[in-house]
């Protein structure tokens, strides 16, 4: 069986757009056709016209940046940790993505800062704290579109809300595509795709969906509020 069919998605740089739907939705496989860890077997994937398929991986790969919802972590510093996204960033780089993703609180507490080796599979950090160096990675790469697969999943509110506003900083300069459940997250994207079962169902911007009478993404919404009657 398919995992997706019907699905139209355009996105731009400059822009964030978001993916949301219940679990099982499609919206991870639609996400990994971007820099085609799955490719398709009928359609396109187009970069400035190009198909994916048609790329390099090296080449696919230094146009789009994926963070994934389960964080790796490797026994290296803060810093290098960071620095797998871009290792050309500098110092000065790697700690304004660490500030935008919410972990520089937490890694100027560490022993030796952003030197701090942080053990065999973040062995000494919480899920929280790898996800935030997982995001600083995604941040301090140059890939002008880069994916968020549930990036605030592991975060409390006050951490969400500040990346939130980070990606909103973010946009300008690239193409952000964030898979998310959380109305917080997606609320302000540019335009949402509402995924069920393998099919986008709706797409536009939040206050625009909100408005469709007994609409799949207004009534996943209001479950989510608690308000649906």
């Amino acid at each position: 069986s398919r995992a997706l069919s019907e699905v139209t998605l355009e996105g731009r740089i400059g822009e964030m757009i978001a993916l949301t739907g219940a679990t099982g939705a499609g919206k991870s496989t639609l996400a990994y056709l971007v820099p085609a860890f799955v490719t398709p077997t009928t359609g396109q994937v187009l970069i400035d016209g190009v198909d994916v398929c048609s790329l390099s991986v090296a080449s696919l790969r230094q146009q789009v940046a994926f963070v994934f919802q389960e964080a790796v972590v490797f026994d290296d510093t803060a810093a290098n940790n960071i620095r797998l996204g871009n290792p050309e960033a500098s110092d000065d780089e790697v700690r304004r993505a660490a500030a935008a993703a919410g972990a520089l609180g937490f890694i100027e507490k560490l022993p030796q800062g952003f030197d701090t080796r942080l053990g065999r599979g973040g062995g000494t950090l919480s899920v929280g704290q790898k996800q935030r160096i997982a995001i600083a990675r995604g941040l301090v790469s140059r890939a002008p579109i880069l994916v968020l697969d549930e990036p605030t999943a592991a975060l409390d509110p006050e951490t969400e809300n500040a990346l939130v506003s980070a990606l909103n900083a973010e946009r300008h300069k690239r193409l952000l595509i964030v898979i998310a459940h959380r109305l917080s997250t997606i609320a302000s994207a540019d335009r949402i795709y509402f995924l069920n079962d393998g099919k986008v169902l709706e797409s536009g911007s939040h206050e625009e969906l909100m408005t469709r009478e007994g609409g799949a993404y207004r009534e996943y919404v209001e479950l989510q509020m608690g308000t649906a009657a």
